[in-house]
């Protein structure tokens, strides 16, 4: 049968269209991949960053962000990938100013993003004996304060009932991070121990912290807060002199 010579010329234009056109070319998505050599690493080590792009976009890089909540300024590094999609970059911890905690890689590539963490241990500090370099420096031994939720000095007794706060003043003058377990340990006018709480933390380097640790005292008398600051809960290394104040409850 033979073809109108109309539907003849439709079908080669079409056909025209659809080998000639360069409009018609369809992109591939950009997967990307991103990995550390480990999972865990301390102050020192190297850590290697790895991955794989597909397809390999000419001329274009892998960006990669390094980020640490506690460190404002992130790292940014670019790689070149390999003719085969993969890339690495080997990097140092060499940051004394960053405490122990998790680092997040975000890698981003032609419009790909991927990320990954990994954990951190941080340089710490060397132990010290409070008596010869006092490494938190507080309050004198005789002055702790006592305070109300707000902050308030309280003067005199307090109430059954009443809820105070024991509170000192710590500050990190070292050049690296220094953890630390703030104890407050409430005995009665037998010496019996009543209360005890603790904070832990970590200071940063030239950091000052103001720590508070409430109680609520349920019988009149004569009480005793003693304050103990260490390197951690297991090493009750001393950081800074206790420090004690006598509390009159009415």
């Amino acid at each position: 049968m033979k073809i109108p010579t109309f539907f003849t010329f439709i079908i080669s234009i079409l056909l025209l269209c659809l080998f000639t056109s360069p409009h018609y070319a369809y992109s591939v998505p950009e997967s990307l991949t991103v990995s550390t050599d480990k999972t865990l690493y301390h102050y020192g080590d190297n850590y290697t960053i790895s991955g794989q792009v597909n397809p390999v976009v000419l001329n274009q890089l892998v960006s990669v962000e390094i980020l640490h909540h506690n460190y404002p300024h992130p790292e940014l590094v670019s790689i070149k990938p390999n003719v085969d999609g993969t890339y690495l970059q080997t990097l140092p911890l060499q940051l004394k100013a960053i405490p122990s905690g998790n680092f997040s890689i975000i890698a981003s590539y032609a419009g790909a993003k991927n990320q990954t963490t990994f954990s951190y241990v941080g340089p710490g500090c060397t132990p010290q004996i409070f008596s010869s370099a006092p490494i938190i420096r507080g309050m004198p031994a005789n002055n702790p304060r006592i305070v109300d939720p707000s902050g308030n000095a309280i003067v005199g007794a307090v109430k059954v009932g009443q809820q105070i706060q024991i509170t000192a003043d710590l500050a990190n003058g070292q050049d690296c991070v220094q953890p630390f377990a703030y104890l407050v340990q409430i005995q009665d006018a037998n010496g019996v121990t009543i209360s005890l709480s603790w904070i832990i933390g970590t200071l940063d380097i030239n950091q000052s912290l103001t720590p508070r640790q409430s109680w609520i005292p349920t019988a009149p008398g004569t009480y005793t807060a003693q304050i103990f600051t260490w390197s951690s809960l297991d090493n009750p290394n001393a950081l800074a002199p206790p420090m004690s104040a006598t509390i009159y409850v009415q």
